[in-house]
């Protein structure tokens, strides 16, 4: 009797499903390790440079932060530069690596059947490694400004998750693109550069919004990260981190949104990427 060996089964539905990618943990597993040793392995200092990367950037922007803002102390003003700094880096970390995921892992189509979304989660997994090593420079800062820890620490994470759903949600468009595209791989750094500049990351959304004109305020809230941040450092400061309730649901409802419509841009051209790879 003559049987067919199907490889990929065309009546697959294309659709996010968090059983199928539990049942392929090994694979994310073993993606995520090689993606960490290729990152640092040729590395002279390694993984040292998650922590020289953002303090680097954290001492620039922080001594700019406090020459603008003289009123607030220089201590507090690098603490809060950090904070925002290493959400930044988390977020476009994320939304960099997942873009070139796709293109980077090409050899992989070929082979065999496996949820390609797998590949884009799996570098998440290695930004995180370097956000938590350099959550330790945050700490630091935080005892030597003599901050004090208030009850909204615990929400905290819900914010970084936040940070890693947009990061996931826009990189995974742009990833879309990028196998039709390649241009993609020249626009994100600049997205990622002009950004943070546009994010409350060197100053607070009370910094932009009192100078902005105010039709211009639900614009700038239409950053996703806006939310994120200043969620963040809610949870860190507490008081008046939050500039406008409102402002700040906006910003969050569409961190989902960019997050759905990445999800459903994938997994409607998911088929089609082996045509173009």
């Amino acid at each position: 009797m003559k049987t067919e060996k199907i490889i990929i089964d065309s009546t697959l539905h294309s659709k996010f499903s968090l059983k199928e990618i539990i049942s392929y943990k090994s694979l994310l597993n073993n993606l995520a390790k090689r993606d960490f040793l290729v990152r640092y392995k040729q590395a002279y200092i390694g993984i040292a440079w998650a922590l020289f990367k953002p303090l680097i950037s954290i001492l620039i922007f922080g001594y700019i932060s406090s020459k603008i803002n003289p009123g607030t102390s220089t201590a507090t003003n690098f603490v809060y530069v950090a904070a925002a700094m290493l959400l930044w880096q988390l977020f476009s970390n994320i939304f960099n690596d997942v873009s070139n995921s796709i293109l980077g892992n090409a050899n992989l189509f070929s082979k065999v059947y496996f949820p390609k979304i797998i590949i884009p989660i799996s570098t998440i997994l290695v930004c995180l490694v370097d956000f938590f090593i350099s959550l330790s420079i945050l700490v630091v800062l935080f005892i030597v400004s003599g901050q004090s820890l208030h009850w909204q620490l615990v929400l905290a994470p819900i914010f970084v998750a936040l940070t890693i759903l947009n990061g996931f949600g826009i990189g995974l468009y742009f990833a879309t693109i990028n196998v039709k595209y390649r241009d993609v791989k020249f626009i994100v750094p600049v997205i990622i550069q002009f950004g943070m500049y546009l994010s409350p990351v060197i100053f607070s959304t009370n910094y932009y919004l009192d100078r902005l004109p105010s039709y211009l305020h639900w614009f700038f809230c239409l950053n996703p990260m806006v939310g994120a941040i200043d969620g963040f450092k809610y949870c860190l400061f507490g008081g008046d981190m939050i500039y406008n309730l409102p402002y700040f649901i906006v910003s969050i409802a569409v961190s989902f949104l960019f997050l759905i419509i990445g999800l459903k841009y994938f997994y409607k051209f998911e088929r089609s990427f082996v045509d173009y790879i």
